[in-house]
Parts: structure tokens; sequence; C-alpha cells
């Protein structure tokens, strides 16, 4: 006689994580986002499964409010310009100052990448909640508009500029002579077709990903504010990973945005040769741009004391 036992086995449900960001799929944002969901997944052997929502999904188009998300522990993996931490720790608007690196990227990676500037970045963002895995890249914001080629202080006068709703860029773009318009930046395609707004500034690729190429004229290159990018999870999902899966979840992040930024320089030529069907593309001399730096001087002496001396220096800023 044959005795039949049956047996249950319980397999472990995998974790799902639940990652937002700001940009849409065609992003170079989402190299480092599918990158990072690709190493965790195959490291954990699918013990923890990540799901990608671009468009700024879980927050409903709000990006301060899909920092918020992090913070408070709603979502679980974030991707988000630390321009949109400001809000929350006015001491990252440090790393936004107006030509803070003066030797582009070179800088960048001398004080952000591999220096103390990314340091204190990643201290001031983990006191509000959420665990930084990682920096990438938005790239420098350049500046388009449809009423004229913008080389000089008397080119940007009046012209109606959408900005992000930080104080630092309203106050500049008043330094300028513009009138800043801070606006959602889901409006802005819209608001620039239906001539509400002259122009905008953003990277090339935030540009290229919203089609801002198709309803502006002129774009003027001048590297004027860098944007980072912060791969961070949340304390809450943080402080739940095991040592060695932390060190994963490190691992992954590290690669993921190296692969990253490498695609994001990568596509600055390309994004440009894009451009220049649609746009008359302006390169700004360095005379010209020090016309506009000598204009935003007086924002560091405004901000010093909101940022601190110690942080700006860290940046590679000295004080005269």
């Amino acid at each position: 006689m044959f005795v039949v036992v049956a047996c249950s086995v319980s397999f472990a449900k995998p974790v799902e994580l639940r990652m937002n960001l700001t940009t849409s799929e065609s992003s170079v944002w989402m190299v480092g986002a599918r990158e990072f969901k690709r190493l965790v997944e195959e490291k954990t052997e699918g013990r923890y499964v990540i799901s990608i929502f671009p468009n700024e999904q879980l927050s409903g188009g709000d990006m301060v409010k899909g920092v918020e998300m992090l913070f408070t522990g709603v979502t679980d993996v974030d991707f988000h310009s630390v321009i949109n931490m400001t809000g929350f720790e006015p001491k990252l608007t440090v790393v936004t100052m107006p030509w803070l690196f003066p030797e582009g990227y070179k800088s960048v990676d001398e004080i952000l990448f591999n220096g103390q500037g990314g340091l204190k970045l990643k201290e001031l963002i983990e006191k509000k909640g959420a665990h930084v895995l990682a920096f990438g890249e938005n790239g420098f914001r350049q500046i388009t508009n449809n009423v004229r080629p913008i080389t000089g202080l008397d080119d940007i006068k009046q012209l109606k500029i959408r900005t992000p709703a930080i104080a630092m860029y309203v106050d500049l773009f008043k330094l300028f002579g513009a009138d800043p318009t801070a606006m959602n930046f889901a409006e802005v395609f819209t608001a620039l077709q239906q001539r509400t707004i002259d122009g905008q500034e953003n990277p090339l690729d935030t540009m290229r990903s919203a089609k801002i190429h198709e309803v502006q004229k002129y774009i003027s290159l001048w590297n004027y504010s860098y944007d980072p990018i912060a791969l961070s999870v949340s304390g809450k999902v943080w402080k739940k990973l095991s040592d060695a899966d932390k060190e994963i979840f490190k691992e992954a992040g590290v690669a993921a945005m190296k692969k990253q930024v490498e695609a994001s320089r990568a596509m600055d030529d390309e994004i440009l040769k894009l451009f220049e069907k649609h746009m008359t593309v302006t390169r700004l001399t360095p005379e010209q741009i020090q016309e506009f730096k000598t204009a935003a001087a007086p924002i560091y002496d405004q901000y010093k004391e909101k940022i601190g001396e110690d942080l700006l220096r860290a940046f590679g800023y000295s004080f005269k």
C-alpha cells in the first residue's frame, strides 16, 4: 500500500520596492534607474523587486511632494534632483549656486563625486530621513526662450523665464533683470506653446525628454548652475535591510550612477545636434559669461548665512 502525503512548500514572497523619479521613460535618468533595478534584483536573487514609476506618478506630478514622500517613507526608492530637496534643507542650495564649478565637469568630479562637497550633501540629506546611495547627474542648466538669443544682460531683461520654485533661482534671475516665474515643470511645455512665458532653463536632457526644443527658438549655453540627482532609499527601508543587503544596495547604487553619469555626458553632443535642427544654439564666450557672473556675485553674499561659509568653502568657493 502506498500512502501519499501532501506537502506544502512555502516560498518567501519578494519584497517590492517602489521607485519614484521625476523624468520620463525616455530620460537618461532611466539608465541609472534600470541599472539599479537590475543589479539589486540580480544580487538579491529576486528577494527584492523594484518597480519604477517615472513622471512623478507616485506624487501626482509634484516634485516637492515626491521628495516629501521619500523623507516620510511613503516611497521606498527615490531619484530626485537635489534642487527639489532645498525646500526641506536650504543648505543644499550650495550645489546649485551660479558658476560654482569653474572648470565644468572636471570641477564637478573633483568636488562632488570625489571630494568633500558630495560627502557634505549626503550628510544633509540623510539628516532628513533618507539614505543616499550615490549621486547621479542631470547636468549643467542652460537657458532657452522665444524672443532673442541671450548673450548678455540686456538680452535677458524683462524676459518671463520659468524657474523651479526655489528662492535662489528666483532671486538670481531678478538680479539679471528678468521676470522669473516659478512653475511646475509639467506645465512648462504648454506655457511655452501658449506664450504665457518666454523661456525656461534646464539641463539638456531634461529639455529633450520634455520636447522643449519643439516650442522654443533660441538656446544659450552658459553652464550657469549644476544639477545633481540623488539615488536614495527611505530611512524606513534602510533600517530593515540586513548588513549584507545594505552592501548590495550601496554597490548597486554606485555602479548604476556611474553608468548614468557616463550616459548623460555622452548624450550632450547628440542632444545639441538635435536642438540645432529646431533652435538657434548660442555658445557664450568666457567674456560674455563673466558679465553674468559679475551680476550674480551679490547672490553669494545674500545666501552665505543660509548656506554657511564652511559649506561653500567645501565646494571650493573662496570669499574675498
